[in-house]
């Protein structure tokens, strides 16, 4: 009869790991980012308003390791985005899923209709399915390579 034993707690916080996580959650931070370029700065070109790339300086990550459970996160801070229109009505999204979403006023008179009229994008959920795929196939290989070479524990 065989039999193993892994600590999935010791390999998570041994330092080779934490260091494969910190490169997949910045791998994630620069997808995200490239979306972000893709999808907002080079299709719609303002001509009533100087950007300020907030949004594209907004993208964040972070990871949490709690017992054999690895939570990683990559999103926009609404912290760091301090443009009016990102936070009316207590809303700190507004503008990336403005932005994903699409917006139109209709009617509204005294300004472009490109300002008001801002098409779909809908870039966000695929980006995001990609950085979860890409993050969950990276976390399994770098777990995986720690336990062939008995790295971690």
């Amino acid at each position: 009869m065989a039999f193993a034993q892994i600590n999935l707690q010791k390999i998570l916080s041994s330092p080779n790991m934490q260091r494969q996580i910190n490169t997949i959650k910045h791998m994630g931070e620069l997808r995200l980012t490239e979306a972000i370029w893709d999808n907002v700065y080079t299709k719609y070109k303002p001509e009533e308003y100087i950007r300020t790339y907030e949004l594209l300086h907004s993208v964040s990550s972070s990871f949490k390791i709690t017992g054999d459970t690895i939570e990683i996160k990559v999103f926009c801070d609404p912290d760091k985005m301090h443009h009016i229109a990102n936070k009316p009505y207590g809303m700190p999204v507004f503008v990336p899923v403005l932005l994903d979403g699409g917006h139109t006023q209709d009617g509204y008179e005294g300004t472009n209709d490109m300002y008001h009229d801002y098409p779909k994008r809908d870039f966000l959920n695929k980006a995001i399915k990609q950085i979860e795929n890409d993050m969950q196939q990276s976390l399994v290989t770098a777990i995986v390579t720690a336990i062939r070479t008995k790295k971690a524990y």
